[in-house]
């Protein structure tokens, strides 16, 4: 069971670094959030470690393996990373795109097995998607092609999975269920998830830490397990100004 260690990681876009030295470690089995304001780097540190940005400094690492040593091809057996918006191709349909995630763990020029298929279909009722099995991606909408792209996620049995605020196209139900998705790929592989979230309150809430990216770096590692209120306040006061913290039991809430 590896950790997904960051270290001293560098990077940015055309001489700038929106990265500045940032360090963190998301163990198997646990699901990180990863939240920040617009421009803060999220994007480009999840790209970063995904070895889709070139990185100036520090390193990637999951256990003793360098993930950014790797081949594109052989990461993707270890990582799986869904972006913000989906390129996939739309004429394809949304059996075909979750197939995909079996790309990396197929011999080349094989055709995907009948055993193959019925796990994309699996993949697909987990995420209530099966109905739209042979409807084209581009007949979608944004938020059913994200559900889809999940699905695919799903189908590569990875042990990272790095997801860049997967709740933006999705109404409110299907983030809860997107959420119980990622808690049980993390526990079930186990995987170490890393999430980039736009809603401070659903990472609050569902995730066991939460951590605070700011001037290229992480300022605060919230364990949401055992963190009190006036943490939670600190940290969250610290990225978005004056703002009111609520709990209810374990659940925190973020009052504007």
């Amino acid at each position: 069971m590896d950790e997904l260690r960051i270290r001293s990681l560098c990077a940015g876009y055309g001489g700038r670094k929106v990265i500045d030295g940032a360090e963190l470690t998301v163990r198997a089995g646990e699901v990180c959030a990863l939240l920040g304001l617009n421009g803060s780097g999220k994007s480009t540190l999840l790209r970063a470690a995904m070895g889709l940005l070139p990185v100036s400094e520090g390193g990637v690492f999951l256990g003793e393996r360098d993930l950014l040593a790797m081949g594109a091809r052989e990461r993707a057996r270890h990582c799986a990373y869904i972006p913000q918006r989906s390129r996939m191709d739309g004429g394809i349909t949304a059996l075909e795109a979750v197939l995909m995630g079996a790309n990396a763990s197929t011999p080349l020029f094989s055709g995907y097995s009948a055993a193959q298929r019925e796990r994309a279909k699996s993949c697909l009722d987990e995420m209530g998607a099966l109905a739209w099995a042979e409807t084209p991606v581009g007949a979608l909408s944004e938020g059913q092609r994200q559900t889809v792209v999940f699905a695919r996620a799903i189908m590569q049995r990875a042990s990272v999975l790095l997801l860049d605020e997967p709740d933006g196209a999705l109404d409110l139900p299907r983030r809860g269920a997107m959420m119980e998705a990622v808690r049980r790929m993390a526990g079930a592989g186990p995987c170490a998830a890393l999430v980039a979230l736009h809603d401070a309150s659903l990472a609050l809430s569902r995730c066991d830490r939460v951590l605070i990216l700011m001037g290229g770096r992480i300022a605060f590692d919230l364990d949401m397990r055992c963190a009190g209120e006036e943490q939670v306040e600190r940290a969250l006061c610290a990225l978005y100004g004056p703002v009111d913290i609520v709990r209810r039991g374990r659940r925190f809430a973020v009052l504007g």
